[in-house]
């Protein structure tokens, strides 16, 4: 058995009024390569939202992503619970984080541009982002190759960024928020200056199985919240329509006519203006419901 990971296509567009410059989503994905290419073997996708009142939300939410979809590729237990594995990814975060506070104030000392007193006190205080990570392995495991399934997925998140489960046009399983009721409050984040036990201690993990047709939608939280209250109140056609449109996005890989539909959607105040990242994550073969993909 063998199965490939043939799609992965994201989309990131910043909040209306700003630039991409100014955007505060990051997202990193391994192995890296083009959308269209097909490879076998794990993926590790994360992806992160810089919370705007932090400092470097930006820097940090990209250290984030990166660092976090390097460890939980190289150490594949990373996602399967707050273990050492994913304490010693936080550790070497927040170590990178240090390393480049201090290499940041150094610059600007050498610049002639020392930090200024409030300047001081913001970066002192540290950024916070929301993680979510996403770990897919094919098995060669007897309990796989004797099941129905054909893989398994793990995942890690701290905040309100959700991953979906696509089948058909189904939504299987979603995590970690559970209601769009659940979005009101304010999420927990991980920063920078946080003790790797409180991060632990915070974080929630999450193991499922995957077919070959499945399909993950990976949101940041503005998009996340509209898309789960389609999936709360669509009727079975309405779900089936909005799937195939966000389908239809990723497949374009259209940043032009993916904006103008969340403008569209803000305008009709369904939808927070906020940065949104919407990652789609294809696997090659047959789904549950007899539909190839």
């Amino acid at each position: 058995m063998s199965v490939n990971f043939t799609t992965t296509r994201t989309l990131v567009i910043p909040k209306q009024g700003n630039t991409d410059e100014e955007c505060e989503d990051s997202y990193f994905v391994i192995p890296t390569g083009s959308p269209e290419e097909s490879y076998s073997g794990p993926l590790v996708a994360v992806i992160s939202d810089g919370a705007s009142e932090s400092m470097f939300a930006r820097r940090w939410s990209g250290m984030i992503a990166w660092r976090v979809a390097r460890g939980s590729y190289h150490m594949p237990d990373t996602l399967t619970g707050p273990g050492a594995s994913f304490r010693h990814c936080i550790t070497q975060l927040a170590g990178r984080w240090r390393n480049w506070v201090s290499s940041y104030i150094e610059q600007r000392v050498s610049e002639g541009r020392p930090l200024q007193w409030y300047e001081e006190a913001k970066l002192s205080s540290g950024a916070a982002a929301t993680l979510l990570a996403l770990r897919l392995d094919y098995g060669y495991a007897k309990q796989v190759d004797e099941g129905e399934q054909d893989g398994f997925w793990n995942a890690a998140a701290l905040g309100d960024s959700c991953v979906f489960q696509v089948r058909g046009h189904q939504i299987i399983s979603y995590f970690p928020i559970m209601s769009s009721a659940d979005f009101g409050i304010t999420p927990s984040l991980l920063g920078s200056n946080t003790n790797p036990d409180l991060v632990c201690r915070r974080t929630l993990f999450y193991k499922g199985s995957f077919k070959g047709g499945d399909e993950f939608f990976l949101m940041t939280d503005s998009l996340a919240a509209w898309f789960l209250s389609a999936v709360e109140t669509s009727s079975p056609s309405e779900l089936e329509g909005t799937l195939d449109q966000l389908r239809a996005f990723s497949h374009t890989g259209s940043r032009s006519t993916f904006a103008t539909w969340l403008s569209s959607l803000r305008m009709a105040n369904a939808l927070r203006n906020d940065d949104i990242t919407f990652m789609h994550i294809c696997i090659s073969g047959r789904s549950g419901d007899g539909n190839s993909r």
